[in-house]
């Protein structure tokens, strides 16, 4: 049987049919007015390289996206009259694109020049015809054939440089043959996808990264294989049983014609087309190894595929075919036991192979094995959980929150003992807060605290923790909602039978409302405790008018910073430590200046004691601004003091400045002793 192939030759010349000005390109076609075509082969015969030691012709298999693959035949040619180093490329296309492999690697030889005529004639060669096996026997790689196919598979996935046959034994005018013969019988067990990507160059000196597989005599790249002497090369261990299970089952298909060979890449051959990811040789390896157990072929060891089971659910996530086969590697772990071992190595893989991506399947996975060891006992389950909050927050805090409004799941009894008192709430957000939390759990939580606060509704910490704890979950809105609902409907309308305690509370709660909603609150609970408080006067005070209305300041929360005070009160406070860093700062400069580092030494630890005792003393304040604030309006003033000093060239006057300055801070230091006398003594 016969193909029919057109003929394109490429090289340097003044009349190129490319439209290439230069002189490079396409100088004589079967199909000379596509334009189009010829640009794009000339692309491919452009990155052919000749040999140029021993002047021989050199065979390369290409695939061009338009017409299929081409087969090139290259040669050295000096042109010009200076003899320039060129080339000439023979291009033979099929006529009709097929990806048989009798079809695209029977074309071999050259054809006699025709100068003048740009017009080639097609022509006809027999198709190859053989059985691969044959040829692999022949080749003496049929004895290690699955170690054969890792090295073509890596080459078809994961390459970054061509697989290079080397074949010492081999004569030079014997090469192009034998690697036709050769890539003949791997493209005849590769499906159409994976044919593709096999181009090959019949013999080279140097390395070759445009094509999967070059030949040459001696190695001459860094993954390479000895044809000569196959049955003594030495190949990478495998990587796992996964991967191992693969190549010895398709060789042993390949081997005894099983059609399941066939049946396999025609299921595979549509995922591998659309697959867009990389890391698709360890993909196939899953494929295959669900494809094997639906025909009824032995399993692997489960530690064979614990190990790879989160990144077959990384994958997963984004591809639909992966996911089935993600699924029914889990039917398959979850039909027998799983030893202690076994169980611990597992729950050490899903937890260090953890991703955003395969949140629910390595959940779903962890759930399943801490039932397991939960119906061993509350030692062992303790055991578990404490390893998998140990090795991996995140996914702890992930497993939390799942199932809590189940009946008897392990985390509704978590979640209810974390929320029998807001203390305990606040440990348990904290452990959530290490993932993000969901809305279904924040709302979760906040019906809890609701409770906790129905329970007792005049405690006064509850409201101050349940503050804390909604805007920690930033439900800051819908915590408004729920202080106007306690106020309006629970507390205005029993104001009048309220205790002086509770009063005191609901007051407090509906400050802590005006707080958020300063125009949105009547202030009733309020005014009922100005009207007590009048009435407990005597009559001559009250005669004189009311007194003014009087909320309390609301208190520290228990899960945030203090409040911040006034400004202008934290400047008054501040102004005599902020005159003595300017002085700290001031003496230091002098010290250092005549060359006395210890004394400056020495002004620097007096300035951090008196700065640590500022600190002490702010820290009885309740409202207050940040102890960082504190520190940079002190360390403000004291520069400014320390610069306009600097400016006085008269010593005298650099005394008087201090003088007054200091006299100022001791006055205003006085002032704040008075009126905190005053505020105590009033209190």
């Amino acid at each position: 049987m016969t193909a029919k192939y057109l003929r394109h030759e490429y090289t340097w010349s003044n009349h190129c049919i490319t439209g290439n000005v230069l002189g490079w390109g396409i100088t004589a076609s079967s199909c000379p007015r596509n334009r189009g075509l010829l640009r794009e082969l000339e692309k491919t015969a452009s990155a052919a390289e000749p040999e140029r030691a021993g002047g021989m012709p050199v065979e390369e298999l290409a695939f061009v996206p338009d017409c299929g693959f081409v087969k090139m035949t290259v040669v050295p040619w000096d042109s010009g009259d200076d003899n320039r180093k060129n080339k000439k490329v023979y291009l033979y296309q099929p006529e009709k694109p097929a990806m048989r492999p009798g079809v695209y690697l029977a074309p071999e030889g050259v054809w006699n020049d025709e100068p003048g005529d740009d017009s080639l004639s097609p022509v006809e060669f027999p198709e190859m015809t053989g059985n691969p096996e044959d040829i692999f026997i022949e080749m003496q790689v049929y004895d290690r054939l699955p170690e054969f196919l890792r090295a073509v598979f890596w080459c078809l996935f994961e390459k970054k440089q061509g697989l290079n046959f080397t074949a010492a034994s081999w004569p030079k005018e014997e090469f192009a043959a034998n690697a036709r013969k050769l890539m003949y019988a791997i493209h005849s067990i590769l499906p159409e996808c994976l044919r593709k990507k096999a181009g090959y160059v019949s013999y080279t000196e140097q390395p070759v990264s445009r094509e999967s597989f070059y030949f040459s005599k001696e190695p001459c790249g860094e993954n390479s294989i000895d044809l000569s002497d196959f049955s003594k090369q030495e190949f990478p261990p495998v990587t796992s049983g996964l991967e191992e299970y693969f190549f010895y089952h398709l060789a042993e298909f390949l081997v005894k014609k099983d059609a399941l060979y066939e049946k396999f890449w025609s299921e595979a051959e549509p995922y591998l087309k659309s697959s867009t990811g990389g890391n698709e040789e360890r993909k196939l390896f899953w494929l295959f190894y669900i494809f094997c157990q639906k025909n009824g072929k032995e399993s692997l060891p489960k530690s064979e595929l614990l190990p790879g089971i989160p990144e077959l659910f990384y994958w997963a996530s984004r591809e639909p075919a992966l996911g089935e086969t993600a699924k029914e590697v889990c039917r398959q772990i979850h039909k027998g036991e799983l030893t202690r071992e076994e169980r611990e190595s597992y729950v050490r893989a899903l937890l260090e192979g953890f991703t955003k991506r395969a949140e629910e399947p390595v959940c779903e996975e962890l759930e399943w094995l801490l039932h397991g060891v939960r119906a061993e006992g509350r030692k062992p389950f303790e055991e578990g959980l404490s390893l998998i909050k140990e090795k991996n927050p995140v996914v702890y805090a992930l497993l939390l929150m799942r199932n809590t409004e189940t009946d008897g799941s392990w985390q509704q009894k978590i979640f209810q003992e974390s929320t029998s008192s807001f203390s305990r709430m606040a440990g348990y957000v904290g452990r959530l807060e290490k993932a993000e939390i969901s809305p279904a759990m924040k709302d979760q939580l906040i019906r809890a605290g609701i409770g906790l606060l129905n329970q007792d509704l005049f405690k006064k910490q509850n409201y101050m923790q349940f503050d804390a704890l909604m805007l920690r979950l930033a439900r800051k809105e819908q915590w408004v909602e729920i202080l106007k609902e306690f106020v309006t409907d629970q507390l205005a309308p029993e104001a009048e039978n309220l205790t002086d305690e509770e009063l005191k509370t609901a007051c407090y709660v509906e400050q802590l409302l005006k707080k958020y909603e300063p125009l949105g609150t009547a202030g009733v609970l309020a005014k009922e405790r100005k009207r007590r408080k009048k009435q407990a006067l005597p009559a001559e005070i009250a005669e004189e008018g009311e007194p003014a209305e009087d909320y309390e300041v609301l208190e520290e929360d228990a899960w945030e910073e203090p409040q911040p005070g006034l400004l202008k009160e934290t400047l008054i406070a501040g102004c005599p430590q902020g005159f003595l860093t300017g002085c700290a700062l001031y003496l230091c400069n002098y010290a250092l200046m005549i060359g006395h580092w210890k004394i400056a030494m020495g002004m620097a630890g007096m300035w951090l004691l008196m700065m640590l005792n500022y600190y002490y003393q702010t820290l009885h304040k309740k409202r207050r601004y940040p102890f960082w604030k504190n520190l940079g309006i002190c360390i403000l003033e004291g520069y400014v003091i320390e610069l306009i000093a600097s400016l006085f060239l008269s010593q005298n006057v650099r005394l008087y400045y201090f003088i007054i300055l200091g006299i100022a801070a001791i006055a205003v230091q006085a002032y704040n002793i008075f009126r905190k006398r005053v505020e105590e003594e009033e209190g």
